[in-house]
């Protein structure tokens, strides 16, 4: 371990200095992640989905960075406020992606049921042509029967997936935006109090 002459660990400013470098790292390393998924940059319910649930799962980096800043620089007001500020308006910020989370959500689900229901219609109609037609010897107008009964059991099987695995997705995402941007919120007020010994 190496020390700096004259200065304990259990010296506040180097407790300090080293919470600032903390925080900065982890506000750093959030910018980078959420640029590097962003990237490139789309449009539609299926790309902001992505995006805001990448953000929702990582914002717990954000959160600590932003209080081991405002712990570094709890001492100097002229830095702690503008921090105070940021978490402020980051937290106001998530509560309003948790909105379009929600929004995205149910339109998704509602594309992908439509577009599974899309699917099996044609393959059910493609059935009901192949019973019109003169049949090959080894299918039985009962195969048929069964390969659409078959169909609608997978298309409802599909549509029931779907529609869990985007809702658990978007509580998940929702959940951690929400939480997250209200102890933000906590934190913005918190520095933004007046110092007191």
């Amino acid at each position: 371990m190496v020390s700096v002459p004259g200065q304990s660990m259990a010296n506040p400013q180097v407790a300090k200095g080293l919470c600032r470098i903390v925080g900065f790292t982890c506000i750093a390393g959030f910018l980078l992640d959420m640029s590097a998924i962003a990237l490139p940059f789309g449009a539609g319910e299926a790309w902001r989905i992505g995006v805001l649930q990448q953000l929702g799962d990582r914002s717990i980096v954000f959160l600590f960075g932003i209080a081991l800043l405002l712990y570094g620089f709890w001492e100097e007001r002229s830095q702690r406020k503008p921090l105070a500020y940021i978490a402020l308006a980051v937290g106001v910020l998530f509560q309003i992606c948790c909105l379009v989370v929600i929004r995205d959500g149910l339109v998704l689900q509602q594309a992908t049921v439509e577009n599974i229901s899309t699917r099996a219609a044609e393959i059910q109609t493609q059935i009901e042509q192949s019973r019109n037609r003169e049949l090959p010897p080894n299918v039985t107008p009962e195969q048929l029967e069964q390969a659409a009964r078959q169909v609608q059991a997978q298309a409802d099987s599909l549509k029931q997936n779907a529609k869990t695995g985007i809702t658990k997705s978007s509580i998940a995402s929702v959940g951690n935006l929400v939480i997250v941007g209200l102890g933000l919120i906590g934190l913005g007020r918190v520095g933004m109090r007046s110092r007191r010994s």
